[in-house]
């Protein structure tokens, strides 16, 4: 299915530097029609505690090469959660401020591959 994005929102923390608050909301000029392929991003209650090595499900529109440019159309991973002092050492190394504690990492480490 093809949509284009009428309308878009920034959450409000969003900082460019840190990337913490990276979400943005987008409304889509015709409405997605639920099928097998299609259906809505299931939340999880904002009390639960993702474990480390839990298997969660990523999407975005994010780099999908190394070096690369961004992805021109949605993507979506299954990845493993990391604690973040691994995301730290392995991603953030030289990223200014590091993860922060509203930060959630996700990856394969040890076999590089998909990641957020």
């Amino acid at each position: 299915q093809v949509r284009q994005v009428k309308t878009t929102r920034v959450h409000p923390d969003f900082n460019m530097l840190s990337c913490e608050s990276g979400i943005v909301l987008m409304q889509l000029d015709i409405p997605l029609e639920y099928n097998a392929a299609v259906r809505p991003v299931c939340l999880s209650n904002s009390t639960e505690t993702l474990s480390s090595s839990y298997l969660c499900t990523v999407s975005g529109r994010g780099i999908i090469k190394e070096n690369g440019s961004r992805a021109r159309r949605l993507q979506q991973t299954r990845a493993p959660v990391l604690e973040n002092e691994i995301c730290e050492r392995n991603y953030y190394f030289s990223h200014p401020g590091g993860i922060a504690a509203r930060m959630l990492s996700a990856g394969f480490v040890s076999v590089g591959g998909q990641d957020s």
